[in-house]
């Protein structure tokens, strides 16, 4: 069995403007196994980028601790490397592919200028781009290689965990199928670890082993892709893949969709999905539900979880 490379415990994080308090993570526990990738789901406000921030070490919790590697998160790590949704944003322009996938090792000061020139070429090859990129400027560059240069700079360092924000939605559908199958590829040939964060389910069940899905700064259910997909035991699950278009529409799921999103400034009491549930009764307005257990380590924080 893998070990241990991420454990998040009951970590929060509260935006504060003005008189108003965003409770974008409010309490949310996962692990995640060396070797595994998680796919974090929900809509837009779910609190699933201000979560992969923290892991990140680019904020740090305002309760609760995230452990990685045995120690404590307390800032930014090189074992830690996060790929924004935005490519474009993340690359200098003003420096070449080569300088920006060669920044990394160079700050490390652990190999020769030859020797990073080498991992340089053998990272963009391992992205899937040839060697007439290294003189280009990012403009020169299209979106998805641009993503793919986003990634050779994260991986020249040899990270233990690798973050993906939203990483093909810039991309037009054969761009991001490609960076998708590389993705796939790099998990089983080098056994790289991926927190993958996005709202498309299609994505997440291509790219990932477990899966976490979030709503209003809680995580709602847990488990392998596998059994939270075809047997989810959320309702707020059973909402998003009912919203998710299916190639065939008699397998698609019936689930009447009800109401907006929470304010996760004000956040209803008891369970914060119960004003668009169907099965909630009472005991879902006054009391928050704890994990329920599953089976086949899924869980599923609702008082009537079912599978």
């Amino acid at each position: 069995m893998e070990s241990t490379l991420l454990e998040v415990k009951n970590v929060y994080y509260h935006y504060t403007m003005g008189k108003t308090t965003v409770r974008a993570v409010d309490g949310v526990s996962l692990t995640l196994r060396q070797g595994d990738a998680l796919g974090i789901v929900g809509e837009s406000g779910s609190g699933k980028s201000t979560l992969g921030k923290m892991i990140a070490g680019l904020l740090l919790p305002q309760r609760g601790k995230i452990i990685f590697a045995g120690r404590q998160v307390t800032g930014v790590q090189r074992e830690i490397q996060y790929v924004f949704q935005n490519s474009t944003a993340a690359l200098n322009p003003r420096l070449r592919v080569e300088t920006l996938v060669e920044e990394g090792l160079a700050v490390e000061n652990k190999l020769s200028r030859s020797e990073r020139k080498k991992k340089v070429s053998a990272t963009l090859a391992a992205v899937g781009l040839p060697p007439e990129v290294l003189d280009l400027y990012p403009g020169q560059l299209s979106g998805g290689q641009r993503q793919r240069v986003a990634l050779a700079r994260a991986l020249a360092v040899e990270p233990k965990l690798l973050l993906l924000d939203e990483p093909v939605s810039s991309l037009d559908v054969t761009a991001g199928a490609r960076l998708l199958a590389l993705l796939a590829q790099m998990r089983k040939t080098h056994r790289v670890t991926f927190l993958l964060i996005s709202h498309d389910l299609a994505i997440v069940r291509q790219v990932c082993t477990h899966v976490a899905v979030m709503y209003a700064g809680k995580i709602m259910e847990t488990g392998p892709v596998t059994e939270v997909f075809s047997r989810p035991g959320h309702y707020y699950t059973r909402l998003l893949l009912a919203a998710h278009p299916a190639p065939d529409p008699a397998k698609r799921l019936q689930v009447e969709i009800v109401g907006e999103a929470c304010d996760p400034s004000h956040p209803p009491t008891g369970c914060r999905f119960h004003p668009r549930c169907r099965r909630a009764e009472a005991i879902c307005r006054r009391r928050p539900p704890a994990g329920q257990k599953l089976g086949g380590g899924q869980r599923a924080a609702c008082h009537f979880a079912a599978k």
